[in-house]
């Protein structure tokens, strides 16, 4: 898949946690909307990718497994900040790319995802986080067990 420059998720060049996570929460919101050549398009890939939206599809809504189906919502701001609270982060160095990892959240009662009472799990997911062209950019690194 060609790299498309407009949908590419740019942050600015600071390298805070709360950064790195809005970019996170942008791509979420590309899986919550059902858009996964979206989520694809939006972030920085080294190599082309050989993710297609129907894999990348398949691969975050069947992790779980189970009978009915797994749905990215966008949960309520007590539970963004769960997830916000959870993620593990580290800033660029001269050496090293920035990197951290979040949970996606994935409910199988998508109905009302800002209720508290949703069934959420959360898919850890990682990502690189590097500068291109003046700006940070997300680089899919891997889902993690």
């Amino acid at each position: 898949m060609q790299q498309t420059a407009d949908r590419l998720i740019r942050l600015p060049l600071d390298d805070s946690k709360q950064n790195y996570l809005s970019g996170f929460w942008r791509w979420v919101g590309f899986l919550a909307a059902d858009d996964y050549r979206g989520a694809i398009e939006s972030l920085y890939w080294a190599e082309p990718t050989s993710w297609t939206a129907d894999a990348l599809r398949r691969r975050v809504t069947t992790f779980f497994g189970g009978n009915s189906p797994w749905v990215v919502v966008i949960p309520n701001e007590r539970l963004v900040a769960v997830v916000n609270d959870a993620a593990e982060f580290s800033p660029r160095t001269e050496e090293n790319s920035g990197w951290f990892l979040a949970q996606i959240p994935l409910t199988t009662e998508p109905a009302d995802p800002k209720s508290d009472e949703i069934p959420l799990m959360g898919l850890a997911c990682s990502f690189f986080v590097r500068e291109n062209a003046g700006a940070l950019v997300m680089e899919h690194e891997i889902f993690h067990a």
